[in-house]
């Protein structure tokens, strides 16, 4: 039961029911708190410049055989920090591009129970200043080295941004965050249905450059307003008088935190990593894979088990089985589609449909078509779900559909270009709902004090989910790609003329993807060339079909667990978990105000509420 004095004022007053019985309608207003063999062979060479027989003599006098080398050569000091330097080198390459698309969005994992502990309003403004010192030195990046810097500062900011249907959702009641999120969420078209074609716009008109303009205008006046008008209930008003933030930072569980960033980093390293630019069976792989599994499932014992006050993961909260366990299902699947088919259909577009666009534009444009899907989704649905209701029918429908529409994908040809089109953009649609809205649905049935901690596991599964399911979905276009292309290429431009001595620097053309090598082919031909370039889109289509398949398996996980969700239309109330301020703005705390014989009544059983 809790209790009344640890709960701040709120927008959402629930009437508490006095110990004795009396009227509830007599009782007093009170709110809910629901977060790396040098070889040389210049002696072969005919050197006809003074300069390089220079550099050669230097060269050889530099090098010595290892048997001649003083003793204690290899384990001085010198060579062994070197050794450690060249690791370090490669570490850094490694992971400064690897970190932040693979593990960052994990940082709204750990931003999510936090800031329920801490408040949301310093970890939004911190976000934002990174956002702009990442953006300024983006913009003025010099090398590869200083961009890498720009784009990790704002990928840790983008981990805090990412939570925003947790931040704007708890601030609108229950019943109207669907419509609240829809206003949010319209211009995030510029993200979605536009990317493609603003970022290819952008190359071709002006430079890389303006990428980072746009991004640090448009992140630079959020984070004015925000530093002025986002002021959410502070430390204070979380946890009352009683508790210092020095307390409440003892209380965090470190050791959760270490356990779970550690896990996943290093699994989703492997994941990013496995297939290109390493074997699946490469050592520098498994050796990512599998102690971060095991780090993983650590960490779930350890929080099964926490002796910490306040759990990473609340384990209580998968004993919900109709309700939190089967959205972390769908988020699974909705999140693997939605990541994976952002990266498939693409790719799709240029190995299959590329001879079919005879423009930047035209291919920038084809490619948007599943961000149209999804933005569209979320604009013409969310503001709906409300007034439908029937929540787990909607969740039905739409697995069923995006389902349907990316088994029809798997049966377009490059001479079905209008279909692709247009089934890609109806696949998209279902995944506004099934993706973003499951963030929102989630903050419907769990308390307001573990909103963030709720919102983070699912956009966790979701996230990791997505990961895994890229890289198989990668690893069948490629296996299958390979076969098909093997199985016809040779048939059909023996059967166009082409030489059979020829075959063999053919593929190797092919697989450097390089039409000078492929120009350069022995016997090649312009009409040759056109038909290898549509058997090689045939065989495409035929590979993009099998990731088709495996992504209708994935999505039918969705379909069983919305049959077996509870309904949330019960949620659908005027509950506001939280709200916005006044700066510098007192608000009386509950120990003030509120009688000592009170019997809490949870807010998504409120007996009235205002």
């Amino acid at each position: 039961m809790s209790r009344p004095s640890a709960q701040p004022p709120g927008p959402t007053m629930q009437h508490i029911a006095p110990a004795d019985g009396h009227n509830p309608d007599e009782g007093i207003e009170q709110a809910a708190m629901h977060t790396p063999r040098h070889s040389l062979e210049f002696e072969k060479r005919n050197h006809t410049e003074q300069g390089r027989e220079e550099d050669h003599m230097y060269s050889q006098r530099l090098a010595e055989a290892a048997g001649k080398m003083p003793q204690q050569y290899f384990i001085s000091p010198n060579y062994i920090l070197t050794m450690i330097s060249m690791s370090l080198v490669v570490v850094s390459t490694y992971f400064g591009f690897a970190v932040p698309a693979s593990v960052v969005t994990f940082i709204n994992a750990d931003i999510g129970r936090l800031s329920d502990k801490f408040g949301r309003r310093y970890f939004v403004l911190v976000a934002g200043a990174a956002s702009i010192v990442g953006g300024i030195i983006a913009c003025t990046a010099k090398n590869m080295n200083a961009l890498i810097g720009a784009n990790t500062i704002i990928g840790l900011a983008g981990g805090v941004y990412s939570s925003l249907t947790l931040f704007s959702g708890e601030l609108m009641p229950h019943k109207y965050k669907f419509v609240g999120m829809t206003f949010i969420l319209i211009p995030v078209v510029c993200c979605t249905g536009l990317a493609a074609y603003v970022g290819r716009a952008l190359i071709e008109t002006r430079n890389w450059r303006w990428i980072y303009y746009i991004y640090l205008i448009i992140t630079g006046a959020a984070f004015l307003i925000q530093l002025f008008a986002y002021h959410p209930a502070n430390f204070q008003q979380l946890h009352g008088v009683r508790r210092t933030r020095m307390q409440e930072f003892q209380r965090v569980d470190f050791g959760g935190f270490f356990l779970i960033v550690v896990g996943l980093t290093l699994f989703l390293l492997g994941v990013s990593w496995g297939g290109n630019p390493k074997p699946w069976t490469s050592g520098l792989v498994l050796g990512l894979l599998i102690p971060g599994g095991v780090i993983v499932v650590i960490f779930l014992v350890y929080e099964a088990n926490c002796p910490s006050p306040n759990p990473f993961v609340e384990m209580r909260l998968f004993k919900n089985v109709r309700g939190f366990v089967c959205l972390n299902v769908i988020s699974m699947a909705g999140g693997a589609l939605y990541l994976s088919l952002q990266l498939i259909w693409p790719q799709q577009v240029v190995a299959v449909y590329a001879a079919e666009t005879k423009t930047w534009q035209d291919s920038a444009w084809m490619s948007t078509a599943v961000g149209w899907g999804v933005w569209a989704g979320i604009v013409l649905v969310f503001p709906f779900i409300n007034v439908i209701k029937r929540i787990r029918r909607q969740l039905l429908f739409f697995s069923v559909m995006s389902v349907a529409f990316m088994a029809a994908l798997s049966q377009v040809d490059r001479h079905k270009k209008s279909e692709a089109i247009a089934f890609a953009f109806l696949a998209g649609f279902p995944l506004g709902l099934l993706d973003s809205g499951l963030t929102v649905i989630v903050q419907l049935d769990v308390d307001d004090v573990d909103l963030g901690m709720a919102y983070a596991i699912l956009s966790a599964v979701r996230t990791v989910s997505g990961a895994i399911f890229q890289a198989v979905f990668i690893a069948i276009l490629t296996s299958k790609s390979k076969a098909a292309i093997a199985a016809t290429v040779p048939e059909a431009v023996l059967q166009a003329g082409l030489p059979q001595t020829s075959l063999p620097q053919l593929f190797a053309a092919v697989e450097a993807q390089s039409p000078t090598a492929l120009a350069a082919v022995p016997g090649m031909t312009p009409r040759i060339q056109a038909v290898l370039t549509s058997t090689i889109a045939d065989a495409y289509s035929t590979a993009f079909a099998y990731v088709y398949y495996a992504a209708v398996a994935v999505g039918a996980t969705a379909i069983i667990a919305s049959l077996f969700l509870k309904d949330y239309d019960q949620f659908l109330t005027g509950h506001i978990p939280r709200q916005i301020y006044k700066k510098d703005e007192r608000v009386k705390m509950p120990e003030e105000e509120a009688p000592k014989h009170v019997e809490y009544i949870p807010p998504n059983k409120e007996v009235s509420s205002v």
